[in-house]
């Protein structure tokens, strides 16, 4: 009994294309991200954590600022950190969390992190403080501030975008440089 010539074809098709197999997925990798503006609970800045699987970022978790630097720090067992390494030190932050040593509890600390909301604001948004951003805007960063974040780290708005992944490294490392600083707030 012979086959007829289409099936035969779609045989060898489908034998050639089941023998491929497909490159190895990448591992996947945690991704961390920042958003800086007025959030929920009169928050100024937005902690996210997901999980880059090669085609997608999944697993969102929103996080208050002393959870995400117990995450990232390894302070915490988590997916977003599984081997619990120090990740702020492998980017070259000074960030941990630090007993205290009257009181022995575990304080969270991350100076870039005090810094964020000053790219967004002229001034402290809450009566608060009395505290200097670095926008030239009130309540936003003006025109060539905003090109700029854009450029240098994909944000195309302010409102709605995280610094995520090597941006976010890049931001927390920027904000605690006087010269990023005096360049950023020259832009008019």
């Amino acid at each position: 009994m012979r086959l007829p010539l289409p099936i035969v074809a779609l045989l060898v098709i489908w034998g050639i294309c089941t023998s491929i197999t497909p490159a190895s997925s990448p591992e996947p990798r945690p991704v961390f991200g920042v958003r800086v503006s007025i959030g929920a609970n009169s928050m100024l800045t937005t902690y996210v954590c997901f999980i880059n699987n090669g085609r997608t970022l999944s697993h969102k978790k929103i996080c208050d600022k002393n959870t995400f630097i117990k995450i990232i720090s390894g302070h915490w067992p988590s997916i977003y950190n599984p081997k619990r390494e120090n990740l702020f030190e492998k980017h070259g932050l000074s960030c941990d969390v630090f007993k205290d040593s009257i009181t022995y509890e575990d304080i969270p600390s991350c100076v870039p992190f005090d810094s964020l909301w000053k790219i967004r604001f002229s001034v402290y948004p809450f009566r608060t403080r009395n505290d200097l951003g670095w926008s030239n805007k009130y309540h936003k960063p003006s025109p060539k501030q905003e090109i700029y974040l854009g450029e240098r780290y994909g944000i195309n708005h302010i409102d709605g975008d995280f610094f995520l992944d090597s941006s976010f490294w890049l931001l927390l490392n920027d904000v605690t440089d006087p010269n990023w600083i005096a360049n950023y707030k020259s832009l008019e």
